[in-house]
């Protein structure tokens, strides 16, 4: 399973009880640290929408990485334009 679905079911989680115990459905008495609950779920979400933006981004950028060959990890062949290097042809 893809981190980023994990996060997000994680998050969704975290939201459903958060929203439990501050609407007052689920009584929570005495431990007030449960109301993290909903704070900590929306922190969840926000990061599980990056990592699925990061996680777009690297496949779409693979194939641009690719060398002439499709194969991602060879080089472009150098440009012949001189002995030199910079291009003036000589």
């Amino acid at each position: 399973m893809r981190t980023s679905k994990w996060l997000l079911w994680v998050a969704l989680a975290f939201l459903g009880v958060g929203l439990l115990f501050v609407a007052g459905w689920v009584p929570v008495g005495r431990p007030v640290g449960a109301y993290v609950t909903l704070p900590v779920g929306t922190v969840l979400l926000g990061m599980a929408l990056i990592w699925r933006l990061l996680e777009g981004q690297e496949e779409g950028a693979a194939p641009a990485e690719a060398g002439p060959t499709g194969n991602p990890g060879e080089a472009a062949p150098p440009k012949k334009h001189g002995g030199c290097g910079c291009g003036c042809g000589h």
